[in-house]
């Protein structure tokens, strides 16, 4: 077995894809919602005409985020599968359906921002109602995508937890931030009137997913669940 191939095992590969899917989410989301005037349909559009590059950029930083969540449910249903073949299959299952919802939402903002910027046949009522239908689709599509992430999370970590191949502080705290983010986004598709407040659901989940990934680029040798299985006998 040559050194990169032990170095670069299903626990580290899933650490750095977890890092990276989390950074370029955190960037396109913070970058996207700098340009969102609450409540004004024109000033937004004019903030997005300013810099639509940048804006583009974000929504691209999007599209990174769920292209590279392909590879992370592979790599982590890969961790898991030694453990639970069950497991595993779920979490695959769930973290790409995470990635074509996530894919369809930032398709459909792409839509938003030439709706917002280039001129439209339908009048300024019609562009705005058309923006608010693209707005609630694209919402729509992150919330499952959400909670297809938030399934995949919960079962991957439980098994985690239980095997104790990370310190089950973390395992712990990835499963309350899962929990946390499914209920919130659970509310939201099914009464989108109410407030939410997922923003904090959201932090505990990306602060953890951070710590987790870096945990597991410096740890993964030591996460491997044959190893782990190995020591517990």
């Amino acid at each position: 077995m040559t050194t990169s191939s032990q170095f670069w095992t299903p626990a580290r590969l899933t650490g750095l894809l977890l890092f990276l899917v989390t950074v370029t989410h955190m960037a396109g989301f913070q970058i996207a919602s700098s340009f969102v005037v609450s409540g004004d349909f024109a000033a937004t559009g004019i903030r997005m005409t300013q810099s639509e590059g940048l804006y583009r950029l974000a929504l691209l930083s999007y599209g990174v985020s769920s292209i590279l969540s392909v590879g992370l449910a592979v790599s982590f249903a890969l961790w898991i599968a030694p453990i639970s073949r069950l497991g595993a299959g779920l979490v695959l299952g769930w973290r790409l359906f995470e990635a074509i919802s996530s894919t369809i939402a930032w398709a459909i903002r792409f839509a938003l921002v030439d709706n917002q910027t280039q001129p439209n046949l339908l009048g300024a009522s019609g562009a705005e109602a058309l923006h608010r239908l693209l707005r609630d689709s694209a919402n729509a599509a992150f919330d499952l995508g959400a909670i297809g992430l938030a399934l995949a999370t919960l079962i991957g970590f439980f098994f985690l937890f239980q095997m104790r191949a990370l310190p089950r502080l973390l395992s712990a705290i990835a499963m309350l931030g899962a929990l946390l983010i499914l209920v919130s986004s659970v509310m939201a598709l099914g009464w989108p009137e109410t407030n939410i407040p997922s923003s904090i659901a959201f932090a505990v989940t990306l602060l953890s997913n951070l710590v987790i990934g870096l945990w597991l680029l410096v740890r993964g040798d030591n996460s491997s669940p044959a190893k782990v299985v190995a020591q517990q006998a």
